[in-house]
């Protein structure tokens, strides 16, 4: 994580707006993933097509617990995260239900149907020999 970030491997805008995030000097890995992805992405240079490529370089470097883009976020930004994800969940449940109620509803196979009658009377008369048979319909 204390290797310098590879400031080739990222378009030229990117690398612009990183070595001014840092006064011109090349940053290490760890620096750079400390950035919160709030701020880069305010930058008009880098937009989510580009801190995915930043993501890239930076995760192979990551310990598994730790996550860069909400380690140093305010308790503000938390919030606001947090809020923005439970608004996906809901649009995401009311799609969900729209495709649900957009799903043609099958009919019961009548043949299936059949079937289970006369196999519940069969085990019904099994279970109780007295009684008569019930006509099949």
């Amino acid at each position: 994580m204390d290797e310098p970030f590879p400031l080739d491997a990222v378009p030229s805008r990117v690398r612009t707006v990183i070595l001014n995030q840092f006064k011109g000097r090349c940053p290490s890995i760890r620096e750079v993933a400390e950035i919160p992805d709030r701020y880069w992405l305010s930058t008009p240079d880098i937009g989510p097509a580009h801190l995915k490529k930043i993501h890239s370089i930076i995760g192979p470097h990551l310990p598994q617990t730790v996550r860069p883009s909400s380690a140093h976020l305010s308790d503000a930004e938390l919030l606001d995260r947090l809020e923005r994800l439970q608004k996906d969940i809901r649009w995401l449940q009311n799609q969900l239900k729209a495709r649900l109620h957009q799903a043609p509803r099958r009919k019961p196979n009548r043949q299936w149907h059949k079937l289970a009658v006369q196999d519940a009377r069969h085990q019904q008369s099994s279970q109780n020999p007295s009684s008569p048979p019930q006509p099949t319909g």
